[in-house]
């Protein structure tokens, strides 16, 4: 068998085994409240109105989530080929996830030559749980997406660096990735390019880019698209400009944004001290490769520990810290691991007898290390996230679902909004309810219509009225309207006017 179908075939199992881990469920994890469910909006209502540089909520340009519409046009394509539903919403994380793994593969056995260190980075960036827990390759979210730029335009630019001349077209394709980033999530999508600056002044060449004019033309290749969107959305709809500089750049770096609060320390401690890294505390070692790295390796690892340092560092000093900010450093911090391990290995080797017995303890000593790393990512996928994922509130399209079997065409819903659930919403509103309105619009496309009403309105609902809430703090006034027909467990449905079942006495 050759090298290259080696390889290849090495490649096919390990995203085989990754896709597996990610996406084969018993059950469908419904809408989540943050931020996939605004996407979500977004998205459907793009796809009932028709594409357009104008994400909306509730019909009105949405001046709340104010990330370009890239993620948003995918999701509305991944609708009109597949039909809208929470798989459609999300497969265009899904492959932005394996496409993320393929290139952490790719980058790690071209710095190594090694397919074993290159499954080992794909393996370690699958299993953390910044990766494929909320907000990451299951979600219907920014950062899987934005990942896959980054890591795309971080891979490219590695090569384009260490060439005298690299080729138009793969500076090209950097700036086509540096685009995709910026028009994915903002500025987030130049944080990683920090780290490329940092690294050709450690290298000495930082003269590289000015010894070629596509790296000038590739910089303005990558600049129109977002400035020709941005110029032709504030036309669309004026007021879109102000608000994402707001939102996007001087107020989340400046203020802490919806009391998203955090010490500077935040980042080390998710990071690395709360395991959302899945290497966790020992990551911090991974720079020790550098003592015996030597060639491309040591090269690609001081690359990719300039990528991780200047994200963490550039997040630490922005005032709005959430732990998914990170994501954009995993591929790099997977590859730092695995080559410094690599390289620990390969040191252990070269010495002798002894450095034989050390490099099998060593083994030993990973080889249960990755043990306990895939036990933790297998109880965290298969049984902590579901509890976080499956919350009365996130209920109403299997409700909506029920509903539509038994061929009920409209239902009256009681929904309080994030006010009832008594977490801290700072510039939210208290009624906002962006999982009832998606599978409210959901429910639409199959014919069932669903009415948001507020406690006080169930006195208007006429006799025979369907009344439902997914909303726990309002199940005991709905169930005083009538017996509770619901098939979904934390969910009350009730027919008005039809009495409530009596207690039976003991």
């Amino acid at each position: 068998m050759s090298p290259r179908r080696r390889r290849q075939l090495v490649l096919t199992a390990v995203l085989a085994g990754c896709g597996a881990f990610l996406f084969i469920g018993v059950r469908t994890v419904p809408i989540v409240l943050w931020d996939e469910s605004r996407n979500a909006v977004n998205a459907l209502e793009m796809h009932q109105r028709g594409l357009s540089l104008v994400t909306t909520y509730g019909g009105r340009p949405d001046l709340w989530n104010t990330k370009p519409p890239l993620l948003i046009w995918s999701m509305w394509t991944s609708m009109a080929v597949f039909g809208p539903s929470e798989w459609s919403v999300r497969l265009p994380s899904m492959m932005a996830a394996m496409a993320t793994l393929a290139l952490t593969f790719s980058f790690t056995r071209r710095v190594t030559g090694s397919v074993s260190a290159a499954a080992l980075s794909t393996f370690l960036l699958v299993s953390s749980l910044n990766f494929f827990g909320e907000f990451g390759a299951r979600t219907g979210d920014y950062d899987a997406l934005l990942g896959l730029f980054t890591t795309g335009y971080l891979h490219q630019l590695f090569f384009a660096v260490h060439r005298r001349k690299p080729g138009a077209g793969h500076l090209m394709a950097v700036a086509l990735l540096v685009s995709g980033a910026v028009l994915t999530k903002s500025v987030m999508g130049l944080l990683p390019g920090v780290g490329v600056a940092a690294y050709l002044l450690l290298t000495g060449r930082w003269r590289r880019p000015m010894q070629s004019p596509w790296y000038a033309a590739a910089g303005l290749a990558a600049v129109l698209p977002v400035a020709a969107f941005v110029l032709l959305r504030e036309h669309a709809a004026p007021g879109y400009l102000r608000a994402a500089m707001t939102n996007d750049l001087g107020g989340r770096f400046g203020a802490a944004v919806e009391g998203h609060l955090g010490p500077p320390s935040f980042y080390l401690d998710t990071v690395f001290g709360l395991g959302l890294f899945s290497a966790g505390v020992p990551a911090l070692l991974a720079p020790l490769g550098m003592l015996t790295a030597k060639g491309v390796a040591r090269q690609g690892l001081m690359f990719a520990l300039c990528v991780v340092v200047g994200v963490i560092v550039l997040l630490s000093l922005s005032a709005t810290k959430l732990a998914h900010y990170a994501s954009p450093a995993l591929p790099f911090l997977a590859i730092a691991c695995a080559l410094a391990i690599r390289e620990g290995l390969r040191a252990l080797r070269r010495r002798g007898q002894a450095g034989r017995f050390g490099s099998g303890l060593a083994t030993a000593v990973l080889a249960l290390g990755l043990g306990l790393i895939a036990c933790r990512a297998a109880w965290l996928r298969l049984d902590f996230l579901p509890g976080q994922e499956f919350r009365p509130k996130a209920l109403y399209g299997e409700l909506f679902r029920s509903l539509e079997q038994q061929g009920v065409r409209a239902v009256d819903v009681v929904e309080g909004g994030v006010g009832t659930l008594g977490w801290r919403t700072d510039g939210v509103p208290t009624d906002y309810a962006p999982q009832l309105r998606f599978y409210t619009l959901l429910a639409g496309e199959q014919g069932l219509r669903v009415r948001r009403i507020t406690p006080d309105g169930l006195a208007a609902a006429g006799p025979g009225d369907l009344v439902a809430s997914c909303d726990p703090a309002f199940w005991n006034i709905v169930s005083q309207r009538g017996a509770d027909l619901s098939t979904v467990a934390g969910c009350k449905v009730v027919r008005s006017g039809a009495p409530p079942p009596i207690a039976r006495r003991r």
